[in-house]
């Protein structure tokens, strides 16, 4: 049977948009895929950059003991009269509802007061079994101004009472309020995203 030239014209673009559309759909599914999954719907804020400390047992801490694992951070300091300790109470039970899985970091602000020792008693004090920083006012000043936002030292003790939440490659995902009812479960709810 002889074909019509308007029926090799519909098969000439069958088999194009065929071989375009299999060219597409890879992309088109991966692309629908990762708008799907719940952690790419997070903002995405700065780079956390590297950075040396010292923890409540007097080691150096390195960035890099991070690298490949969802943190949450706070910034505190041990002679806070209330908010402090308030987040470190809620920073424990954090830590109790997401397991060994997600790593608390608690950096001070008062790097002129909160030696190792200091910290130590201070988490000690609450049962905290996680990762207390200590430096130098310029690592301090980096972190807790410059990439985070949530406070600074120089001049002024000042600091935030939210939670940061970081994700496996170091980039802050998001903020939660340590004093607003709704932002610890938006902080679990987000923190079982990334994983």
């Amino acid at each position: 049977m002889r074909q019509t030239p308007c029926v090799k014209i519909y098969q000439i673009h069958s088999s194009t948009l065929k071989l375009l559309g299999s060219r597409l759909l890879l992309p088109s599914l991966l692309l629908l895929a990762s708008c799907s999954h719940p952690a790419a719907k997070l903002p995405k804020y700065a780079r956390v950059p590297d950075f040396t400390m010292t923890d409540e047992d007097g080691h150096a801490f390195h960035s890099s003991q991070l690298a490949g694992k969802v943190w949450v951070a706070d910034f505190i300091y041990t002679n806070c009269p209330a908010e402090c300790p308030m987040m470190t109470a809620k920073m424990k039970k954090l830590s109790l509802q997401t397991g060994p899985a997600v790593q608390m970091v608690s950096f001070s602000v008062d790097p002129d007061h909160d030696t190792p020792a200091a910290l130590k008693t201070f988490a000690s004090h609450f049962g905290a079994h996680w990762t207390f920083l200590t430096g130098t006012p310029e690592t301090v000043h980096l972190l807790a101004y410059n990439t985070f936002h949530v406070g600074d030292l120089i001049g002024k003790m000042e600091h935030s009472t939210k939670f940061a939440l970081v994700d496996q490659q170091g980039y802050i995902r998001g903020y939660y309020s340590s004093l607003d009812q709704e932002g610890i479960p938006a902080l679990l709810h987000d923190t079982e995203a990334l994983q």
